[in-house]
């Protein structure tokens, strides 16, 4: 079934951008899961089973992808063709200065909790975030993925740490 061939993009009916309008995300996958749910397949064919099944995987993952900025970010690198070894490293020394004073913050605030410091972090990154962000767009724009999937890097790097100080601070 051509459904089954469509990228996440064209599935939803979504121009490929590095945003997107989740409302609108949400109420597309609400009627995939609707028209093609499994249980409304019970009485047919094994055929039209395995076919509900399938799309309701498909539509699924897409929901998953496209509704994560980094699995977003990774999946138009990927229908672009743009390829990286992973084990490839970022150069940018003052990517990897931060990344080292933010392991020493960690462990300084695992000894040492200030919900104050997590706070004032947590707004620093934030705002790394949105300029990485930012900057991913005008690389997409232009169609410069590699300096997209080196700023994705950092995306993730932040992204982690925001998820690991709001943890520790609700601890």
């Amino acid at each position: 079934m051509d459904i089954l061939k469509k990228n996440f993009f064209e599935l939803f009916n979504i121009n490929i951008s590095i945003d997107i309008n989740k409302s609108e995300l949400d109420e597309k996958v609400k009627i995939f899961q609707t028209q093609f749910h499994p249980d409304k397949y019970a009485n047919g064919s094994d055929l039209e089973k395995r076919l509900a099944l399938q799309i309701s995987s498909h539509v699924n993952d897409g929901y998953k992808v496209l509704g994560d900025i980094v699995l977003r970010i990774e999946y138009i690198l990927k229908i672009n063709n743009f390829t990286k070894d992973e084990s490839k490293t970022i150069n940018d020394i003052n990517f990897l200065r931060e990344q080292i004073e933010y392991n020493e913050l960690v462990e300084s605030l695992e000894e040492n909790f200030d919900k104050d410091i997590i706070d004032e972090h947590l707004s620093k990154i934030r705002l790394l975030l949105k300029n990485t962000i930012d900057s991913i767009k005008l690389f997409f724009d232009s169609e410069d993925y590699e300096n997209m999937w080196q700023n994705l890097s950092k995306l993730r790097f932040y992204t982690k740490n925001i998820n690991e100080l709001i943890k520790m601070r609700n601890k």
